[in-house]
């Protein structure tokens, strides 16, 4: 049976097989360097989708970044986990938040008239939470029950919060209840903001994967 061979000679062959190998070990390098961009970047990727819906400050959702970088006081705390990106996992903490952080108004009681509570958690969306008739004796009596009314907090703190709404549930003087609105995690994870939050990930995270290959590849 006729039978014929072809040999076919390339040029190079090796440097191309090492160009090859190259390749393959730039996109490995590329694509740690995206998991370790993912991992700095993506508290504030995620920050600046929230602060489009809800009445909080970028500052107390983000954490401090670069050395050297002072601690600050947030709303939440943030942890980042994972080695490929597929993997990685960000998961947030935080207390359920005062209105003090959602725009209160008055931020303190106006000494010896009436006042109205309102606060506005989600933009565009504000919301009256209290309020307070002042008709109380002096050296009188508590009342059974209040609206949420301005209390001290006692802090001495510079960067501390002075007054926060409480509710009194009862003449008890330490029958008090205290007003609180939503947390970090749960702006995160609402349905105002949980799509957009993906998208921006997804999104952010192809541009720097693509950025990081090109880098590699020395495009």
């Amino acid at each position: 049976m006729p039978r014929s061979t072809i040999t076919m000679q390339v040029e190079n062959f090796q440097r191309l097989m090492d160009t090859v190998a190259q390749v393959d070990e730039q996109g490995r390098k590329a694509v740690k360097n995206t998991v370790k961009d993912v991992k700095a970047r993506a508290p504030g990727w995620i920050a600046a989708e929230v602060v489009q819906v809800y009445n909080i400050k970028k500052s107390e959702i983000t954490p401090a970044s670069g050395k050297g970088s002072k601690p600050k006081k947030m709303a939440g705390s943030v942890r980042i986990t994972g080695e490929t990106i597929e993997e990685i996992a960000i998961t947030y903490e935080g207390r359920m938040l005062t209105p003090v952080h959602f725009g209160l108004t008055p931020k303190s009681p106006p000494a010896g008239k009436s006042y109205t509570l309102k606060m506005q958690v989600v933009k565009g969306q504000k919301k009256v939470i209290g309020r307070y008739k002042n008709t109380r004796t002096p050296g009188g009596p508590f009342s059974e029950r209040s609206h949420n009314i301005l209390m001290g907090t006692g802090s001495a703190k510079a960067d501390g919060v002075s007054w926060i709404p409480f509710q009194r549930m009862s003449r008890e003087r330490t029958d008090l209840k205290k007003f609180t609105a939503t947390s970090v995690p749960q702006m995160i994870t609402s349905e105002l903001t949980s799509e957009r939050i993906m998208t921006k990930l997804q999104e952010e995270t192809a541009k720097r994967l693509q950025h990081n290959l090109d880098r590699a590849l020395g495009r």
